[in-house]
């Protein structure tokens, strides 16, 4: 009962860390947005811990706590391929306005001529 109480809490704490966050744009809303369903997985999991099992019988995993690894495991993934997406653009992005920049700075010194 005491872990149910501190799963709660953990995943109302986060959902408000997560809130305020985007509140002060420190984190845009589309990024907000897998960490508030995680935060939801978290509760959900705190109020019904026997979920868990019940989707590990229903997977045909033995161990349930394998399932709740698996299901972070893939959580994690899946946000490091999103940054790394993400940083990828930036990087393109970044390239294009030191071109735009090296340009403009060739232009101006021909015209300081």
């Amino acid at each position: 009962m005491i872990t149910q109480i501190f799963f709660i809490l953990l995943a109302v704490a986060l959902i408000a860390y997560i809130y305020a966050g985007v509140r002060k744009n420190q984190l845009s809303q589309d990024e907000s947005i897998f960490w508030m369903l995680g935060c939801l997985v978290v509760l959900l999991l705190g109020i019904w811990p026997n979920i868990i099992v019940f989707l590990a019988k229903l997977i045909g995993i033995d161990y349930p706590p394998s399932l709740l690894f698996l299901m972070v495991s893939i959580f994690i993934i899946f946000l490091a391929y999103r940054n790394s997406r993400h940083i990828s653009i930036l990087n393109e992005k970044n390239k294009e306005l030191i071109q735009i920049v090296a340009l403009m700075e060739k232009r101006i010194r021909e015209l300081e001529k």
